[in-house]
């Protein structure tokens, strides 16, 4: 297998399955007995494990230089967890197998994303959009081809979900097993060699994209502060969209199918944005691409927000590209540049505790809660947490000194 193959074959091996324990989940521990209370403790975890355990890991594993052997760990525990989740109809059991699964492939996430914002390609050019766009690909075939697998039974229902945990996670092993070299040229190498990496995983920019200059540490502490405030307003922001925009529109007396095809129209352009990223941020540089993202993210919420028929909200949701894709991949670019080589997983790992942890499982309860009496003013709070988001990641650059001017946001 070449070794270009692994890293593609890593996000889809990890993405694969990730709309479907975001879609199918709760229906997949109801029938297996459970009480309501019970799913949504279970489901709860998947996001509550990323507030603590991928941090954790990260930086222990970082700190050690012991990547290899988590990786490794990692890889059977899922294998472990498909299993439990496939046989038991236990709560503990099924709780212990989502636990231990959301926690795995939470480390495994924030190993991807560090590679993947390093990569370069043959002509030096950023390669972390295309990568996304394979996964945000991946999310929509493993929803594909799990619905039809939902519609045939009870059998193949309670079959499929594991299965596909399992054989996703059987390609994550094979996919981290061939990179394990390159995990430990980017983030085993002391900070004074770095510069003898790879050539792929360099952190040098390509031409016409400007790289912060480096700061005093406090300075870069109080920068990764405000970036981890801002991306987790920013990203938050969708929590509101995840959880109430199918209510809603069954509100509006909007059909199954128009619903459906809405949400394929979400996730299919956010697949063409994450592959247009890379070329879109080399063309405009990231201050323009950012402020293109803000002003189409609040058009969005106020498109939403509005009842003005089905075109209208088609916009809406397509403009999920901009609200999601383009500015998760400039945070994951910010936070790669914040962090030193050896903490580089860390990083990513903090950024996804903060940025969809408490950000979207945040603001996805309060929606949820408020979603009786608001109606689609909940998306007013999704407009406030996206201008509050971009105030403070433009804030970040007063911060800069004069020599470094605001790179910080350029970069």
């Amino acid at each position: 297998m070449s070794h270009a193959w692994h890293l593609p074959l890593g996000y889809i091996g990890f993405f694969l399955p990730a709309g479907v324990l975001l879609s199918y989940l709760p229906p997949f521990l109801r029938d297996k007995g459970l009480a309501p209370d019970e799913v949504a403790w279970i489901f709860s975890a998947v996001f509550g494990v990323k507030l603590v355990t991928g941090p954790l890991l990260a930086w222990w594993a970082d700190a050690a230089r012991r990547q290899s052997s988590l990786l490794w760990m990692a890889a059977w525990a899922v294998l472990g967890a498909a299993w439990l989740l496939g046989t038991s109809t236990h709560f503990a059991g099924l709780l212990l197998a989502v636990v231990v699964m959301a926690a795995c492939r939470n480390y495994c996430q924030s190993l991807l994303e560090a590679v993947a914002t390093r990569l370069r390609g043959a002509g030096g050019a950023v390669r972390y959009g295309s990568m996304r766009a394979l996964g945000s690909a991946s999310v929509c075939a493993g929803v594909l081809l799990f619905g039809g697998l939902w519609s045939a039974g009870a059998a193949w229902q309670q079959a499929a979900l594991p299965l596909m945990v399992l054989v996703s996670a059987l390609v994550l092993i094979t996919s981290l097993h061939a990179m394990q070299s390159a995990v430990r040229s980017m983030v085993e190498v002391p900070a004074q060699v770095s510069t003898q990496l790879p050539a792929q995983l360099q952190d040098s920019a390509p031409a016409g994209i400007a790289m912060p200059a480096r700061a005093p540490a406090s300075l870069a502490t109080r920068s990764g502060v405000l970036l981890l405030v801002g991306a987790t307003l920013l990203i938050g922001a969708n929590g509101i969209f995840y959880s109430s925009a199918t209510l809603l529109l069954q509100q509006r007396g909007i059909g199954s199918p128009a619903i459906a095809a809405l949400w394929c129209a979400a996730f299919g352009v956010e697949t063409l944005g994450f592959a247009a990223f890379d070329r879109l941020r080399a063309r405009w540089g990231n201050a323009r691409l950012f402020g293109v993202v803000v002003m189409l993210s609040l058009l969005r919420w106020s498109l939403l927000a509005t009842d003005d028929g089905l075109p209208w909200l088609l916009i809406g949701f397509m403009l999920h590209v901009a609200s999601f894709s383009w500015t998760h991949a400039l945070c994951a670019l910010w936070v790669r540049d914040l962090s030193p080589s050896r903490y580089a997983i860390t990083g990513q790992a903090l950024y996804t505790a903060c940025a969809h942890g408490i950000g979207m499982a945040g603001a996805a309860w309060f929606a949820s809660r408020a979603l009786p009496t608001w109606g689609p003013c909940v998306y007013a709070l999704a407009s406030t947490m996206t201008a509050a988001g971009a105030l403070v990641i433009v804030a970040r650059t007063a911060l800069a000194p004069r020599a470094c001017g605001s790179a910080a946001l350029r970069a």
